[in-house]
């Protein structure tokens, strides 16, 4: 199918009827639920379901893909602004987002965040359009030991993310890998580790974590603060000197695109991984390391290119082979579904007119996304500008209202109190909260895909990895995102002794 003649036969109606602006006013809606800490584009795409029945397939599915890309975007204004997560996948952008703007430099990491995820959804809009059958091929060949193993690399974050303390940040990541285990075994469905709590019957709710872990903390931090009375005085927008970094950072870019869309592309992985991938590789590559995690403009481009790009990336096993890619994908091809069209290898014969239109108004979406967001970010500056005291109450009545949002329960308040007294006592012994963020979803992927792994490798593993390329090659790369702290620690001090002797060498 040539998908650039019928597209190109579209454009009229794509670009001048009701798709456009179904985009237009998803991403809006998006960018403001990404904003709210615990709500995100998962709970904006299903409220809007409803809406689409009335709607044209393509101008029902171009509004839930623009609530996709502004919510995406959206939880990484909070997480700079406030230091909380308004989405679980901007939790990686908080490392280096937030401490930018304590440093004053609010305004530089929101606009390093934007021309992340623009750049990043226009990236994964290309890839879509031109690679979706040979990305989802590629997708096809993961089993249980591919993901596994790209799990496993997803890990090795732990590291990056702990040098200060390697034994703290293995802590906390062993703490969210046991966290992960509570609830029901995926297999025999048997609760396990839940206290005889009903409530946790169906495990910890990622949101109710989230919050706690990063919201609650930084509450009370602000408590402790004497001067509570005070206004922000930065005015937040999108400072336009950041677009060189287009350039300069070109790589970051186009890298923690290539991540964003490659672990979009592999079913029940999703933005929360490529965007800790894509930050890892950016401090592996680069050659301050010790900026990481201080308000490096790297970490903050990194992170929201992978999360962004990673949109289009799941879209590519669910159009093409009928597997959504994440949660999100999978209520929108519920909304294809409810228009009588069945995604999968057909779905290109017999709708192409919906595929070319679908994959069109993503990218228009992308493209559409940094000229709204310099319109909203601006908006969002009031925030800095309410006395502390009133923003405290605000920050902590959106955490409270978002949590229970998700699943309408009490015990997820409780839940979110509880971590926000761990995450606090966290920051208090500079225990890094990021690795239990990791352990904690990337948890089931590993049990699960090892137990499938298991089965099917059966008194023969060695056999069963030769067998497997790419798990053999993904596991090499995993070795070797071990051994370079260490080897690259070991250079450091041979070159720290050999200048040491230098300057006690007699002249």
């Amino acid at each position: 199918m040539d998908l650039f003649s019928e597209l190109s036969g579209q454009l009229d109606t794509l670009l001048l009827g009701p798709p456009i602006l179904a985009v237009v006013v998803g991403l809006f809606i998006g960018i403001i639920v990404g904003v709210l800490p615990g709500l995100g584009p998962l709970l904006g795409v299903t409220l809007a379901i409803p809406f689409t029945f009335h709607l044209e397939p393509v101008t029902g599915v171009a509004l839930l893909m623009g609530i996709y890309q502004g919510g995406s975007f959206g939880g990484a204004i909070t997480a700079i602004v406030l230091g909380i997560p308004g989405t679980p996948i901007a939790a990686a952008t908080l490392l280096d987002g937030r401490p930018m703007a304590e440093a004053g430099r609010a305004s530089d990491a929101v606009t390093l965040a934007t021309l992340g995820s623009w750049f990043g959804g226009i990236i994964s809009g290309i890839a879509l359009l031109l690679f979706a059958p040979i990305l989802a091929d590629i997708a096809l060949e993961f089993g249980p030991a591919e993901i596994f193993c790209l799990a496993l690399l997803g890990l090795t974050a732990i590291a990056t993310l702990s040098e200060a303390s390697a034994v703290k940040g293995l802590f906390a990541g062993v703490l969210g890998l046991l966290l992960a285990t509570i609830g029901a075994d995926p297999y025999t469905g048997v609760s396990r580790f839940n206290f005889g709590m009903t409530e946790l019957s169906g495990g910890i709710t990622f949101v109710a974590l989230l919050v706690g872990i990063f919201a609650i903390p930084e509450v009370l931090r602000q408590i402790e603060r004497h001067d509570m009375v005070g206004r922000g005085t930065i005015m937040l927008s999108l400072r336009w000197q950041a677009v060189r970094s287009l350039a300069t950072r070109v790589m970051t870019y186009v890298r923690s695109s290539a991540v964003g869309v490659t672990v979009g592309a592999i079913p029940g992985i999703g933005g929360v991984v490529s965007s800790f991938i894509a930050y890892k590789l950016a401090r592996d590559l680069s050659r301050d390391k010790d900026r990481f995690g201080k308000g490096e403009p790297d970490g903050v481009i990194a992170t929201e290119s992978a999360n962004s790009a990673t949109t289009g990336g799941a879209l590519i096993p669910m159009l093409s082979l009928g597997i959504p890619g994440d949660p999100i994908v999978a209520v929108m091809m519920g909304g294809l579904l409810v228009h009588g069209i069945t995604p999968g290898p057909l779905l290109f014969i017999t709708d192409k007119d919906v595929v070319a239109g679908v994959f069109g108004m993503f990218l228009t979406g992308a493209l559409l996304l940094l000229p709204l967001a310099a319109i909203m970010v601006p908006l969002f500056s009031r925030v800095l500008r309410i006395p502390r005291s009133l923003l405290i109450v605000i920050v902590l009545l959106l955490a409270v209202w978002g949590t229970f949002a998700v699943q309408s329960r009490i015990f997820d308040l409780w839940t979110m109190m509880i971590f926000g007294l761990v995450g606090y006592f966290m920051v208090k012994l500079e225990i890094p909260r990021a690795p239990l963020v990791i352990g904690f979803v990337l948890g089931p992927v590993l049990e699960v895909n090892l137990r499938r792994m298991s089965s099917l490798a059966g008194d023969a593993p060695v056999d069963y990895f030769l067998g497997r390329p790419i798990a053999a090659g993904i596991l090499v790369l995993v070795a070797l995102a071990l051994a370079y702290p260490m080897l690259s620690g070991l250079l450091q001090a041979r070159r720290q002794r050999l200048a040491d002797a230098e300057k006690t060498t007699p002249q």
